[in-house]
């Protein structure tokens, strides 16, 4: 599984064709009006690219996923697993209007079995590069966040197969969401191969729960936190103890020039699946888990070049409860983390101080960073990030290497952000990452990741004898 930009998925030459998601006009009966307010990571995303177009930036937000399916792909088929990935997610079908002045955002929802999927050839690509050219400034000319729908599937047919590539709005859905697509996709395309000529094709996926519902929920217990709140005394510890910033990654990184660069990325296999279970164990008996193993290796690593005694980031957790996890939504929080590192205590006990670390920080990212921002009355910017996903247990997952499953992501353009997605899946332990555009932070991370992946295999061959 590989987190990568789109100019790096290596597509093969083949026709593209786009599969636009069309519903009726706004004022059409089967849109209603709907009381249930954006998540607060909507509002600001939203609201930070309305703020972005008045000031003519361009900024992208749009997570991309890209599958193998026959090559023989039969239309109409597809087309009814699209509607009925639609009417299955109610998020697909909603859209959030900016009004008046103070652009308060008013939701509109689209009745299920009200859209229909429109297919238009968009042309013939003879190589890689010029069809990634092509399908990322599709995706950034009409997968926004300030138009429904929000996202845009497309596919590529080749000799070996079709290749479906579909970019979603960040506002619409999260990293477990997307991996979870192929699978949908899959399952509904072959149910509906399947149905008779003469009968509609049913659904064969069971409803989900509505991210619309947890949007508000979330909202409601958010707005009744005071600053006072034992949560928000933990994070206003946690910002003060940055001297009143969040944490950005521990390593000089140089000086972007003018700021508009876009940020360079990379992916890195730093465990086969042999050598993650091993180092499972290990991280078990030390009383952590793999990913607070992780955490610790990649805090050692930091102190090794840094000197740094505490190792600090910003960690997301998943949201999502238990009935919710089939459903399609933006089910992230982030959380700060903390953690004391010296580089000549053995890694055991930099797991279990790791561990200590992440105790309770979930339930800090069940709130909102823009509603701690408010109760802490400054803003809050994260420039250095660890996302953890274990992704084996995904419906699908173990079809992955014969789907050529790829998730890829829009640019970002960010003088300061440093970001690492780290996966477990049934092949092994990956981690993809983006940095500044300088040589130094291209330099810093890329010995910053081989170093984590020197000690991960260390530790690994230590215990093996």
């Amino acid at each position: 599984m590989k987190l990568t930009d789109i100019s790096t998925l290596n597509l093969p030459a083949g026709s593209l064709t786009a599969w636009r998601v069309r519903g009726p006009s706004v004022t059409n009966e089967n849109w209603v009006k709907d009381s249930r307010r954006a998540s607060y990571l909507q509002e600001a995303s939203i609201l930070g690219a309305l703020d972005d177009r008045d000031n003519n930036r361009s900024t992208f937000s749009w997570l991309g996923c890209a599958f193998d399916m026959p090559a023989d792909l039969n239309a109409s088929a597809f087309m009814t697993a699209i509607r009925q990935w639609v009417d299955r997610h109610e998020t697909l079908r909603s859209d959030l209007i900016p009004v008046g002045a103070a652009r308060r955002l008013a939701r509109m929802t689209l009745k299920p079995g009200a859209v229909e999927v429109c297919p238009s050839e968009v042309g013939d690509f003879s190589d890689a590069q010029s069809l990634a050219n092509s399908l990322e400034a599709l995706f950034d000319r009409e997968v926004t966040p300030l138009h429904w729908p929000g996202y845009l599937f497309t596919t590529l047919s080749h000799v070996n197969a079709t290749t479906v590539c579909l970019a979603v709005d960040h506002t619409l859905i999260d990293g477990y969401s997307l991996v979870q697509i192929p699978w949908e996709i899959h399952t509904l395309y072959a149910a509906a191969l399947s149905a008779s000529e003469t009968s509609a094709a049913q659904p064969v996926l069971p409803p989900v729960a509505s991210y619309l519902d947890f949007a508000e929920a979330e909202r409601k217990a958010s707005e009744a936190l005071t600053s006072s709140h034992e949560d928000i005394l933990r994070w206003k510890t946690f910002v003060a103890e940055g001297d009143g910033h969040l944490p950005s990654f521990p390593l000089p990184l140089g000086a972007v020039g003018d700021g508009l660069t876009e940020q360079p990325s990379g992916h890195a296999k730093v465990l086969d699946k042999n050598d993650a279970h091993t180092f499972a164990q290990i991280c078990r008996s030390a009383g952590g888990d793999i990913f607070s193993g992780l955490l610790a290796c990649l805090a050692k690593s930091a102190y090794e070049r840094s000197g740094q005694k505490v190792f600090r980031t910003m960690i997301p957790f998943q949201t999502q409860t238990a009935h919710r996890l089939p459903s399609v939504g933006w089910y992230v929080g982030i959380g700060p983390v903390a953690f004391p590192i010296d580089g000549h205590r053995p890694l055991t006990e930099a797991i279990r101080d790791a561990a200590d670390g992440l105790v309770g920080v979930k339930a800090l990212a069940q709130i909102p960073m823009p509603r701690v921002a408010e109760l802490l009355d400054q803003p809050l910017r994260d420039l250095f990030m660890i996302s953890y996903m274990e992704l084996r247990r995904v419906p699908g997952a173990r079809e992955w290497a014969t789907w050529q499953v790829r998730i890829f992501r829009s640019r970002s353009i960010d003088p300061d952000e440093v970001c690492l997605w780290c996966a477990r899946t049934h092949d092994g332990l990956f981690i993809s990452y983006r940095h500044p555009a300088t040589h130094q932070a291209a330099a810093t991370i890329a010995d910053y990741i081989a170093q984590t992946k020197d000690l991960l295999t260390s530790v690994i061959a230590t215990e093996r004898g």
